[in-house]
């Protein structure tokens, strides 16, 4: 009997790449430090699946934004670290990013592997037999100011699946959205969008691959790497070390922890991110479909019986503190939007650190110094949009079959990128 692909980290990415990896027969192994699957930056998310967000932060126009942020003009960019190292050297990379060509380039290589794992949701759930938890409906984006709606409409191609609405037609759309009143400028209807529970998804499918022979190690730490002439040949962990025949790092933030004795350090900063979730107590008082508000930039979804609102991208090292300001923001929005129809008393609220590259796509590859060591961390805000399609595709990477797509991978030197 072989030694198991040992896949480290059960968020959604890792526990989507085990159940690939299953499929095609391989002993699998998931390790994660934490009691359960999902409880990191895969519990509290926006649950959309944002085919049609999915573009490259790194653009030409993100450097004013950055330096607005650095003096405390962005409301939805925050930098409370300016001088983490680790920033820094993140930064001078992204900029290398904010090229209208390299813009070009990540987005289309987000936006098709989004599009290629977002197509894959609905089969997967039938294939587990799990409940159908996702819609596939669409989603909004809404503006708030004209001039930028317009902006955004004029690169709308004819007859694509986006398409503009005026205020009148999101309103007989969605009727809730009238309580914008005047301030509703217009807005975008994206066919190839869903919403769906992310950490309920991943949780119901760690429990699958639980029944279908995957061993699932949870609350074990990985302290490091017994290696071997170019191999990997067992994960240490706090509770004995596990023979592998190949890893895969599915870590986010924590990737560079485990790869700097390794000879390595991705570039992976943790973008801090924040969620409230209030109870539905008025169902036609919230919109049916997840949209963004492009404008004050929160993303916000139904999920039948709570709505759930994110925002704020901020740049504050590993710091996971939930400060009462940040809260506010997430609340005021909802009392002034949906006040009538949740219930305000009891919202719970969550931050996570979205683990995000300086080019936008996650590494996805096999590491050159080591022959079995494999990466599918550093997805950003799309962690849940791309975690089918990233565990497929690096899946058929590991068993020698050409990958379902090509240039989907951030570059770096240390990665045979796919």
């Amino acid at each position: 009997m072989s030694d198991p692909v040992v896949v480290i980290g059960a968020g959604v990415v890792g526990v989507m790449t085990a159940r690939a990896l299953r499929l095609r027969g391989a002993e699998v192994v998931v390790v994660d430090a934490l009691p359960g699957a999902a409880e990191m930056c895969s519990r509290g998310n926006a649950g959309m699946l944002a085919v049609g967000h999915a573009k490259a932060w790194a653009e030409p126009a993100a450097i004013p934004a950055l330096l607005r942020a650095l003096v405390g003009r962005e409301p939805s960019v925050k930098v409370t670290r300016p001088f983490d190292p680790a920033l820094w050297r993140w930064g001078v990379e992204f900029l290398r990013h904010c090229t209208p060509a390299a813009n070009a380039r990540n987005t289309s290589a987000e936006q098709r592997l989004s599009r290629f794992s977002r197509d894959r949701l609905a089969a997967a759930e039938a294939e587990m037999g799990l409940p159908v938890d996702t819609w596939h409906e669409g989603a909004l984006y809404l503006f708030q100011d004209a001039a930028q709606f317009a902006r955004y409409r004029a690169k709308l191609p004819e007859g694509g699946e986006i398409t503009a609405l005026s205020r009148e037609e999101l309103v007989a759309r969605e009727p809730s959205l009238a309580a914008m009143g005047e301030r509703l400028a217009g807005g975008l209807l994206s066919r190839i969008d869903s919403v769906g529970d992310c950490a309920l998804f991943t949780r119901r499918t760690a429990a699958w691959l639980g029944g279908a022979g995957v061993a699932m190690r949870f609350e074990t730490r990985v302290t490091g790497f017994a290696q071997s002439l170019g191999r990997i040949t067992a994960v240490e962990t706090d509770r004995g070390p596990i023979a592998c025949s190949a890893v895969v790092l599915a870590t986010g933030v924590e990737t560079a922890d485990l790869t700097r004795p390794l000879g390595f350090v991705p570039q992976i900063y943790p973008v801090k991110g924040y969620s409230g979730t209030w109870r539905i107590t008025d169902p036609a008082g919230v919109p049916r479909l997840p949209f963004v508000d492009e404008t004050e930039l929160l993303a916000v979804a139904n999920y039948g019986d709570r709505l759930r609102v994110t925002a704020i991208a901020e740049f504050a090292g590993r710091d996971r503190s939930l400060p009462p300001a940040r809260t506010a923001l997430l609340d005021a929005y909802v009392r002034r939007r949906f006040g009538a129809a949740v219930d305000l008393e009891t919202p719970e609220f969550w931050t996570g650190l979205r683990p995000t590259t300086p080019a936008g796509p996650p590494y996805l590859g096999r590491v050159r110094t080591h022959s079995n060591l494999w990466i599918n961390a550093g997805h950003g805000q799309l962690g849940w949009t791309m975690s089918l399609g990233a565990g497929e595709i690096l899946a058929q990477a590991m068993a020698g079959e050409p990958p379902a797509l090509r240039d989907i991978s951030s570059r770096a030197r240390w990665l045979d990128a796919i």
